[in-house]
């Protein structure tokens, strides 16, 4: 059995991100790990503390190279969300794993055995592939916000008006069928070969929800305040 972790929504660069503090306290499960699944939101290029997007494209691109660096021993998938799926950070992608063999990229989702990898941007509203391409198109254009609406974003965040945001649109019940809408008409034969489920997206970690027969698994985000859930799963060599 090869052993695998995933984790989402790390948001780094973004002033909201605990990001680093949160990699550094499963570092020996990172280390542990044959497969290594970036499902997603790795980095924040609209809410960049940059302030420029050639300087955050180098600064994700160095991240990942070190990451790959620190755990030789994984395999690691960069699954693209919404917020780092930028077109000059993409095109970097492709010279970065053809120059590290461990590291490979996926532009919406990954299937290892019987295991399903998505960001979860799918879900935000009911689309299908088309869709999910058309909401994305404005994020792989995106340009850094002001300092000063990051700041503000922090501020929602402390008093909970995020979170309220989150848990009234992304209701677990919704959010799947929303889901599962997109994935029979992007992926169709998913449910063939899918045991269990993995995204992000939504902020809103959970463990096990059974939908259509499958396993759903939610790995939260490393925002301030909110719960960082990595999970880990098992392949079949």
């Amino acid at each position: 059995m090869n052993r695998g972790i995933v984790i989402s929504d790390l948001h780094l660069f973004s002033v909201r991100s605990v990001g680093e503090q949160r990699l550094a306290s499963i570092r020996d499960d990172l280390a542990a790990a044959d497969v290594i699944v970036l499902n997603g939101d790795t980095f924040d290029f609209r809410w960049s503390h940059f302030r420029d997007e050639e300087k955050t494209v180098k600064a994700a691109l160095d991240w990942l190279r070190r990451f790959a660096a620190a755990y030789p021993q994984a395999t690691i998938h960069f699954i693209c969300g919404n917020h780092d799926c930028l077109d000059p950070f993409t095109k970097g992608l492709d010279d970065l794993a053809a120059a590290c063999p461990t590291l490979s990229w996926h532009e919406t989702h990954l299937q290892l055995g019987s295991h399903l990898f998505v960001h979860g941007d799918c879900a935000h509203r009911k689309m299908d592939a088309a869709g999910l391409g058309r909401f994305r198109e404005v994020f792989k254009r995106e340009r850094p916000r002001a300092a000063w609406l990051s700041q503000g974003y922090r501020v929602v965040d402390r008093l909970g008006i995020t979170w309220a945001a989150h848990r009234a649109h992304f209701r677990p019940r919704g959010t799947l069928k929303r889901l599962t809408w997109h994935l029979d008409r992007a992926v169709p034969t998913w449910k063939e070969a899918t045991a269990h489920c993995y995204f992000g997206h939504t902020h809103l970690a959970f463990r096990d929800r059974l939908h259509e027969g499958i396993s759903f698994h939610n790995t939260g985000c490393a925002i301030a305040g909110a719960r960082f859930a990595p999970v880990h799963f098992e392949i079949e060599d």
